[in-house]
């Protein structure tokens, strides 16, 4: 349970060198910029759709996935000719990572604003 627990938090310590923050500083770089900048430098994005202010919003998605190492601790008592013998195995979860990042964007083809969800929107 202990190496669960450190791995957890290798892999926290080394997702805090990128933050939201950081993240949310490069999304505001876009606003007043129109939108064929964005898509020429971050590609087509998954979708789009209206926004009930008749804007149009665009959305970027990411998501991937990582399964953590399993580990197996055996133990084993002898007792004569017999030999008893316990294991345990940890590990083997799977944390899942996602990112959704919205601009919105006026008939002038503008971004005016952004927004994002998920645990891994990260710079």
């Amino acid at each position: 349970m202990s190496r669960i627990i450190i791995a957890l938090l290798l892999t926290v310590g080394l997702a805090a060198c990128s933050t939201t923050a950081s993240y949310e500083k490069i999304l505001k770089t876009w606003v007043g910029h129109n939108i064929d900048t964005l898509v020429s430098s971050w590609g087509y994005p998954a979708n789009s759709f209206k926004a009930p202010n008749g804007n149009t919003v665009y959305a970027y998605s990411s998501s991937g996935s990582y399964t953590m190492p399993t580990n197996t601790t055996s133990t084993y008592n002898v007792n004569g000719n017999q030999v008893y013998g316990n294991s345990t195995t940890t590990g083997g979860q799977t944390l899942n990572f996602w990112c959704k990042t919205f601009f919105e964007v006026n008939e002038k083809n503008i971004i005016t604003t952004w927004s994002w969800e998920g645990n891994n929107c990260k710079a």
